[in-house]
């Protein structure tokens, strides 16, 4: 019985690996080096167009 839990176990880090591998690639297929390398994405956009909530309530970030 333990040996059919490690071969699952085994398959599914196998199926996790390639997974990650597959997403890696689409990734960096999708994007440029820049963009991913970028730190200015999501809250920090905001922050400058004043469109967080907690910025309009009178404290400017």
């Amino acid at each position: 019985m333990w040996v059919l839990i490690e071969y699952a176990a085994w398959a599914a880090s196998a199926g996790v690996l390639l997974w990650l591998v597959m997403d890696a690639a689409r990734v960096n297929r999708e994007f440029d080096e820049d963009t991913l390398l970028s730190s200015k994405e999501g809250v920090d956009e905001l922050l400058e167009h004043g469109e967080v909530p907690e910025a309009q309530e009178g404290t400017k970030l």
